[in-house]
């Protein structure tokens, strides 16, 4: 599912970038604060939901007409992309700025034969997890689509918004700034492991936001709820190798990302099939590195800038 596109790997992206680092480069490296950034995220996001969180603790009713708990979530949402932008400021930084505006707008960086893999590769993920599932009393019918949209319990609206917003926001960040700040001189597989950690931490507050669909996984069963951040993991392991594999395009990353969060609530997929699932995302992960281990292991492999011809 996850594997190189048809017609086998592009010879001129498929090992690592060993060309040497230009003044631009050493320059875009030197100056990344991967401290200050996802201290900044922390700080912004954490802060928004605790507001929420406390909020959504003390009223009754439809909660998201609340205006304290409908602004923390969606400024929470903002939390890695005001940080990057902080960090992108001043005159030092414009290596890092230019790198993402080509990162942002130069879609040639995206080889072709990845967009089946971005849109298709998790929905047919869901409905493996959902024959997997079947002898064990899961239902087929889980692969019929939802009549309620539900991220924000009886907010449909919210709940969509949430669905596309979301990726385009925290990839403008994580992918924007985040992932690359942490990457140095180490092997890929180094931050991209310390990244999937730090994203699945983000989210630990929305665990105690009542209604949200985190908190409301946590009631159903902490075993669902540790599932769903330990799954973080792998699905940062694809994600980033998608974005690295296209020369770190933002955009097939968000689009991957969309598709993630659309179809996770798009499909009757019971919370015990979706653990099903988290153990694909950690079997296919594991697969990529060990098929790809060259590039993961490479300590040269996605420098900031990665020159990219144009995609194929």
């Amino acid at each position: 599912m996850m594997t190189p596109p048809p017609g086998g790997p592009d010879t001129r992206t498929a090992g690592p970038d060993t060309r040497r680092a230009g003044p631009d480069t050493r320059r875009a490296e030197r100056d990344y604060r991967p401290g200050k950034y996802f201290g900044l995220t922390f700080a912004i996001s954490w802060g928004c939901y605790a507001v929420a969180a406390v909020r959504s603790n003390s009223v009754t009713g439809d909660l998201m007409e609340d205006p304290l708990i409908s602004a923390g979530m969606i400024l929470g949402l903002f939390g890695p992309l005001i940080a990057a932008v902080i960090c992108m400021a001043g005159r030092a930084n414009r290596p890092i700025r230019r790198d993402f505006r080509s990162k942002l707008l130069d879609m040639g960086r995206i080889r072709r034969g990845f967009w089946p893999v971005a849109i298709l590769g998790y929905p047919a993920l869901i409905a493996a997890a959902v024959l997997i599932s079947a002898p064990f009393g899961g239902s087929l019918g889980q692969l019929a689509l939802s009549s309620e949209f539900s991220i924000v319990e009886g907010a449909a609206g919210l709940s969509w918004l949430i669905a596309f917003a979301a990726p385009a926001l925290e990839e403008l960040g994580w992918s924007g700034y985040g992932i690359d700040s942490l990457r140095g001189r180490r092997p890929l597989i180094v931050p991209v492991l310390l990244f999937g950690a730090l994203w699945s931490a983000w989210h630990l507050p929305l665990f105690f936001v009542k209604g949200y669909y985190h908190a409301n996984l946590l009631a159903e069963s902490p075993v669902y709820a540790l599932a769903f951040l330990v799954g973080v993991v792998p699905l940062t392991v694809i994600t980033n190798w998608i974005y690295y594999r296209n020369g770190r395009s933002i955009v097939v990353a968000v689009v991957f990302h969309a598709v993630v969060n659309v179809s996770s609530e798009a499909f009757m997929v019971t919370n015990a099939t979706k653990t099903v699932l988290y153990g694909l995302l950690l079997a296919v992960a594991a697969l990529l590195v060990v098929c790809d281990r060259r590039f993961f292991l490479s300590s040269e492999a996605g420098h900031v800038p990665l020159s990219v011809r144009a995609g194929k």
